[in-house]
């Protein structure tokens, strides 16, 4: 416990010979001190913040209802009209940025306002609203100017595509034609098709026809055999073909020559079909 006595009198003895051979205060590092506005004064805006000590620090005003965060500042620094919206008493307070509260110092000051305070804090209003305005405005500018430039490159793509469906539309209209003329042919081949399978099935049918009558006429439609008339002669006299009988009918059947052979003693060969097709105009 001594110790701790005596380590805290060396400190304030170092700080004192300090502040006398400086010729300042170490406290005001710890402790700035605000010099203006006085304490309690009456002032006019704008007006101006000093202070001795470390700097920066942050401000912070406060009054008529209001807590507005100015953020750091340097010694000196000056409270404009637009921070002060009516007359009344106002306080300045400074903190560490670093280590906040630990290190501060506040003032208070009462504000008197003139009689155009209402013009000149409307004027003030309309140029802060001109300094929000102005990003805003250069941006819509510069946005208006990029719409511009799209614009004129979405005209010239237009342009192109215009052409195109220009070059598109022809080349439709000549498929169209196109397509008529090979319609037209279509038609034409289907027609002479189906011409060509009644032809074809006419055909058939008539092919059936003669299939049908030529299945009807019988293999052989004469018959006959080898005759000598005068068989005694010596030689033989010429050898005939014999196809009918005394009556003059022709055999159409075997039966009906080997009848007629068997009574004919000149007979020298079997009946054999001499005639395959009969159309009435006599043999083939």
């Amino acid at each position: 416990m001594p110790r701790a006595v005596w380590l805290i009198v060396a400190c304030a003895v170092t700080v004192v010979v300090t502040d006398i051979l400086v010729q300042s205060s170490l406290l005001r590092f710890v402790r700035p001190v605000i010099t203006e506005p006085a304490d309690g004064a009456i002032t006019e805006v704008p007006l101006s913040v000093h202070w001795e000590g470390v700097e920066p620090l942050t401000v912070t005003l406060t009054g008529s209802g209001l807590e507005q965060q100015l953020g750091p500042r340097h010694s000196p620094f000056e409270l404009n009209r637009r921070l002060f919206p009516r007359p009344g008493q106002y306080r300045v307070t400074l903190t560490s940025p670093t280590f906040g509260r630990l290190i501060r110092a506040e003032r208070l000051f009462h504000v008197t306002l003139p009689d155009n305070h209402d013009d000149a804090t409307e004027k003030d209003a309309a140029e802060e609203r001109d300094e929000k305005l102005d990003p805003l405005i250069a941006q819509l500018r510069e946005e208006r100017n990029r719409l511009a430039t799209d614009k004129s490159t979405l005209a010239e793509d237009n342009r192109f595509l215009e052409l195109d469906n220009q070059d598109l539309v022809e080349e439709l209209d000549q498929l169209q034609s196109s397509s008529d003329q090979t319609a037209q042919r279509l038609a034409q081949v289907e027609t002479q098709h189906a011409e060509l399978l009644e032809e074809h099935l006419h055909v058939v049918q008539e092919n059936q026809l003669l299939r049908m009558r030529l299945n009807s006429i019988p293999a052989c439609t004469t018959w006959g055999y080898l005759s000598y008339p005068r068989p005694q002669n010596i030689p033989q006299t010429r050898r005939v073909v014999v196809v009918s009988n005394g009556r003059g009918d022709v055999f159409r059947s075997q039966p009906e020559c080997i009848l007629t052979r068997r009574n004919d003693p000149t007979a020298g060969s079997p009946c054999v079909c001499v005639g395959r097709v009969w159309d009435g105009r006599g043999l083939p």
